[in-house]
């Protein structure tokens, strides 16, 4: 039992995580932050790298990733669970 709720709570992450990832970049969240403010008063190249397209989608990319991990462990639920439930 507690292997698939290991399982079903890592979907859940890679979900999560991954949506996350995939819109933040593209919201006022992304260029109106504490961080990059800072950043932008103290290191000036910093903040463009972080406002560049590039990044942006770098980060989107990730956030796909994370998705597509989270889809991989659904098609391969009762796989992993095996193998988790064997470890013990």
């Amino acid at each position: 039992m507690s292997a698939k709720l290991t399982v079903i709570f890592f979907i859940l992450i890679c979900f999560q995580v991954g949506v996350l990832l995939a819109v933040l970049p593209w919201t006022n969240y992304w260029s109106d932050n504490f961080f990059l403010i800072y950043l932008a008063n103290h290191v000036n190249w910093a903040a463009d790298i972080i406002m560049s397209g590039y990044t942006r989608g770098a980060v989107t990319g990730l956030g796909l990733t994370n998705i597509l991990i989270g889809i991989s462990e659904i098609a391969n639920f009762k796989k992993t669970v095996q193998a988790l439930s064997e470890q013990d």
